[in-house]
């Protein structure tokens, strides 16, 4: 098998696993989240996530609206990848 075919599937392997993994993310969480689905989202303890939330030197993104807190499901990929998702 030449190399560039054999490139080019494992390009389209790897889209198509990319591609149902964020079409799995997409149905199992919405685009803003509740502060329980953010920790769920991020893998962490809600515990957790007030403690980042309380660290402003971490910048983790949020909304507070009345006494609901909303994450956005974009922002805390970003802050995942910006940060290198190792707190």
């Amino acid at each position: 098998m030449p190399d560039d075919f054999a490139t080019a599937i494992k390009e389209e392997i790897l889209s198509t696993i990319i591609q149902t993994r964020e079409s799995s993310l997409n149905s199992q969480f919405p685009p803003y989240l509740s502060k329980a689905q953010a920790a769920k989202y991020l893998g962490i303890s809600t515990q957790t996530l007030t403690e980042w939330m309380l660290n402003s030197n971490l910048h983790l993104p949020y909304k507070k609206i009345g006494k609901t807190y909303r994450f956005s499901r974009l922002e805390l990929d970003h802050f995942m990848t910006s940060t290198g998702g190792d707190h």
